[in-house]
């Protein structure tokens, strides 16, 4: 993954009291009419969910209809010629949604770069003067975030050869897991967050499969977990066969926000059983996640239990955004594989 795809937009939203959400600046410049409008739109709207008031951190947003995500940091300044003496605008950075985990994981690390230039476009929008300079301020802030990224990837390169793949001679235990789930429940994202590189995995487009693989070391014991990521979508159904071969456990991802996702559980958990050929009962865990997203949930907890219990499944709840559980759930799996075939 190269940083100069990484991002496919940044975007300078004003709002215009006649007009509504307007995008301003933006790079490429060949970005679409059509996502320029998606984007104001849907990041200026965000305000009134929030009442009229400005985030002061980072927000992420899915554009689900475009596969992309964004950053967003709001901005707000004094003027005294519009309704409430404010005006609004916001810079987005879009995305694939695909790549969030990067974003999610280095959030601390742009922050700074937001502020510094939403303080300069604060200077510039209360003084009504050079708002061509606002372009660029955009740019600059793309090229830093950019070489942020860039840095963390060789970073990421850097430890993932010390430490991320022991060689096989060095393991005790070799364990292909199933993480299946609907799209946008976050399997990929878990993943990335358990491994801790957000940059680098193996994708397999074509067939829809993302593998990755992490080393857990325990009582002197050396386990790797080949975690294949299978795809949600329906397009990739007649092949979900043969990417179970082989597979001592499941992992099975919903969203506690998303009630679709949950009921979709059991259905996951058949598939994999009536495609996977095996004399014992495969392993399995069943994890709700975006716990982080309080507000948002729709799953409770006391229900995802009794299903994971029906189905003789441990249960935990996670958020790839914070890590939470992330770590003790697969670590859980791993000592399971491990008393099950020691």
């Amino acid at each position: 993954m190269s940083k100069e795809n990484l991002i496919t937009a940044i975007i300078y939203t004003g709002l215009d009291e006649q007009l509504g959400p307007e995008p301003n600046f933006w790079l490429p410049r060949e970005t679409s009419k059509e996502l320029l409008l998606h984007v104001s739109i849907k990041t200026i709207t965000m305000l009134s969910a929030e009442r009229g008031v400005t985030p002061r951190t980072l927000a992420f947003i899915p554009f689900a209809a475009t596969g992309l995500k964004g950053i967003i940091k709001h901005i707000e300044w004094v003027d005294e010629n519009r309704r409430g003496g404010t005006g609004h605008a916001a810079i987005t950075i879009v995305f694939r949604e695909e790549d969030d985990i990067i974003f999610y994981k280095y959030v601390n690390d742009l922050e700074f770069l937001f502020d510094r230039t939403a303080q300069q476009i604060m200077i510039i929008e209360e003084s009504k003067k050079n708002r061509e300079s606002i372009n660029v301020l955009i740019q600059n802030l793309l090229n830093e975030v950019l070489i942020v990224l860039e840095e963390k990837k060789i970073e990421e390169s850097q430890l993932s050869e010390v430490t991320a793949f022991p060689e096989k001679d060095q393991l005790h235990y070799q364990f292909k897991i199933i993480v299946a789930g609907d799209p946008t429940v976050g399997k990929t994202s878990t993943i990335l967050r358990f491994t801790e590189n957000a940059f680098r995995r193996s994708y397999i487009p074509t067939l829809g499969v993302a593998v990755s693989k992490k080393t857990i070391n325990f009582d002197n014991i050396a386990v790797q977990l080949i975690m294949w990521d299978i795809a949600g979508q329906a397009k990739f159904e007649f092949m979900r066969t043969d990417f179970y071969k082989g597979a001592k456990a499941m992992f099975i991802v919903f969203d506690l926000t998303n009630p679709s996702s949950f009921d979709s559980v059991y259905n996951w958990y058949v598939d994999i059983v009536n495609h996977t050929e095996s004399d014992e009962e495969m392993i399995g865990f069943v994890s709700g996640n975006k716990i982080d997203l309080v507000k948002d949930r729709k799953v409770q907890e006391i229900h995802a239990r009794q299903l994971a219990n029906q189905l003789n499944l441990e249960y935990f709840e996670t958020s790839a955004l914070t890590g939470n559980n992330i770590d003790i759930a697969f670590e859980s799996l791993a000592r399971a594989l491990y008393d099950r075939n020691k």
